[in-house]
C-alpha cells in the first residue's frame, strides 16, 4: 500500500513538472485537418437598424485533409497552420472581394472538435480517441485501456484506482474549463471590463492557457456588442440632425402661411370695396393651399423621422437585452455543467480510495522490458515521451513492449528535442 502510494505521487508530480513546462511553450492553437469550426456571418444594415445574420453560411466546417476549408462566396481558403484569427480575417477578406456591398462583414470563428488522438501499439483497445487541452500520455492511454494483457497484468484493485485517478484528471479538466468560462460569463452580465481569474484556477498548470480562450471570446462579444451599438448611435444622430433641420422648415414654412394669409385677407378685403380684381384673390388661395399641403408633408417627414429615431431606440434596448438573456442563460447551464462535474469527481475519489484500501501493485511478465511510448507528431520522426508530457491534436502514441533482450528504442525523447 505504502509503495503504491509513492508510485501515484510520482506521478502526480510528473503530471504536474511536465504539463508547467508545456504551458510555459504554450502559443495560439494552429489549425490542421479534421478540426471542426463554427462559423458565423453577418454584418450590421445601417438601413434596417439591425444585425442581419447570413444563416446560409452559418455553420459547423471541418478543416479538409489538404488543410482547406472550402465556403460558398470565399472558396477554398487554406486553414492548416493557422489560427482561428487570422481565418476569420481571410473569410471576411475573401467574401468582400466578391461581393459589391457597403457593409462589413464581421466573421467569428470558433474551434469546437479539436481532430483526434490515436493511440496504438501494446494497449487493450487501440484506435482514435477525441483530443481534450491539456491531455497527457497516460491519460491518452487510460483512455485506451491502459497496456493489453500480454505485456503488463495490473492487479485488480490497481487497475480499478488508476482508472479512477484517470477519470478524476478528465472530469477535473472539464471543470477548470467551465469555471473559466464562469468567470467570463459573470464578467459579461455584471459589465465588468477583464474576466478575473476564479481562485479555483490559481496555481493550476492550464489556468494561463484557458483563462486567455475565454478573454479572448470576452474581448469578441464585447467588440461585436460595441460595434452594433455604435451603429445604432451613429443612425440615432442622423436621425436626429434631420428632425432638427425639418423643424427649421416647418417654423418657415409656418412664417410663409401666416404671411399669404395676411395677404389673402388683404386682398378679400380690396376686392370686396372694388379696389382690385377677383384673380388676385383667386390667385393667393392657389398659394395659400399650395403652402399648407408643403407644411403636410413637412409634418409627415418629422414624423417618420422620430419614428425612425424611436425604433433605434428599440433596437439599443432589444440588442441589450438579448446580450443579457442569453449570457444568463449560457451562465445558468454552465453552473448545472459544474455541479454535475463535482458530483462526478466526488464518485471517482470514493472509487478511488475503496480501491487503495486492499492490496496493490502490478505484475510485469518475465522477461519484457520496461513499456516505453513513442509519439509521432506532424509526420516528423517519432521521439520517446514520458507519461506526463502533454499531446496536441493529431498526435500519435505508440505503446511499446520489448521483447526479451531488446535493449530500448533508439528514439530521441521529447525533452532532447526541445
Amino acid at each position: 500500500m505504502r509503495n503504491f502510494m509513492k508510485i501515484l505521487a510520482i506521478i502526480w508530480m510528473g503530471l504536474i513538472l511536465g504539463a508547467a513546462s508545456a504551458q510555459a511553450q504554450s502559443e495560439e492553437y494552429l489549425l490542421g485537418p479534421q478540426d471542426v469550426l463554427l462559423i458565423r456571418v453577418g454584418h450590421f444594415d445601417p438601413l434596417l437598424g439591425m444585425y442581419v445574420a447570413w444563416t446560409d453560411l452559418n455553420g459547423e466546417y471541418v478543416v479538409a485533409p489538404d488543410g482547406t476549408l472550402g465556403l460558398p462566396l470565399a472558396g477554398r481558403i487554406v486553414a492548416e497552420g493557422k489560427g482561428a484569427a487570422t481565418i476569420a480575417e481571410e473569410i471576411a477578406t475573401a467574401m468582400s472581394d466578391r461581393l459589391v456591398s457597403q457593409n462589413a462583414l464581421q466573421v467569428a470563428v470558433d474551434i469546437i472538435s479539436f481532430r483526434p488522438i490515436y493511440v496504438l501499439g501494446a494497449v487493450r483497445t487501440p484506435g482514435s480517441y477525441p483530443y481534450a487541452p491539456g491531455m497527457t500520455v497516460l491519460q491518452a492511454i487510460g483512455l485506451a485501456g491502459g497496456p493489453s494483457q500480454g505485456a503488463v497484468e495490473y492487479q485488480r484493485n490497481t487497475r480499478t484506482a488508476l482508472g479512477s485517478l484517470g477519470n478524476y484528471e478528465v472530469l477535473n479538466l472539464a471543470l477548470l474549463r467551465r469555471l473559466a468560462t464562469e468567470a467570463r460569463l459573470s464578467a459579461e452580465i455584471e459589465g465588468l471590463v477583464a474576466v478575473q481569474r476564479p481562485p479555483e484556477l490559481e496555481g493550476v498548470v492550464v489556468a494561463n492557457q484557458l483563462m486567455t480562450q475565454e478573454r479572448a471570446i470576452f474581448a469578441a462579444r464585447n467588440a461585436a456588442l460595441a460595434s452594433a451599438l455604435s451603429q445604432l448611435d451613429g443612425l440615432e444622430v442622423l436621425l436626429q440632425r434631420q428632425i432638427a433641420q425639418l423643424n427649421e422648415q416647418v417654423t418657415l414654412r409656418e412664417r410663409q402661411l401666416e404671411l399669404v394669409t395676411e395677404e389673402l385677407a388683404n386682398a378679400t378685403d380690396l376686392v370686396a370695396r372694388g379696389l382690385t380684381v377677383a384673380g388676385r384673390g383667386i390667385e393667393l388661395e392657389s398659394r395659400l393651399a399650395d403652402q399648407e399641403i408643403r407644411l403636410l408633408e413637412l409634418f409627415t417627414a418629422r414624423l417618420n423621422a422620430e419614428q425612425r429615431l424611436n425604433e433605434a431606440g428599440r433596437e439599443r434596448l432589444d440588442l441589450v437585452n438579448t446580450r443579457t438573456r442569453e449570457v444568463a442563460e449560457e451562465l445558468l447551464i454552465v453552473r448545472s455543467d459544474i455541479a454535475e462535474l463535482r458530483i462526478k469527481m466526488r464518485t471517482e475519489a470514493a472509487l478511488y480510495a475503496e480501491a487503495t484500501r486492499h492490496e496493490d501493485g502490478f505484475v510485469q511478465m518475465e522477461g519484457l522490458g520496461a513499456p516505453e511510448v513513442e509519439l509521432t507528431r506532424q509526420r516528423a520522426e517519432p521521439v520517446l515521451v514520458q507519461r506526463s508530457d502533454l499531446l496536441q491534436p493529431g498526435d500519435v502514441l505508440e505503446l511499446i513492449i520489448p521483447l526479451p533482450g531488446a535493449t530500448g528504442s533508439l528514439a530521441p525523447t521529447l525533452s532532447e528535442l526541445q
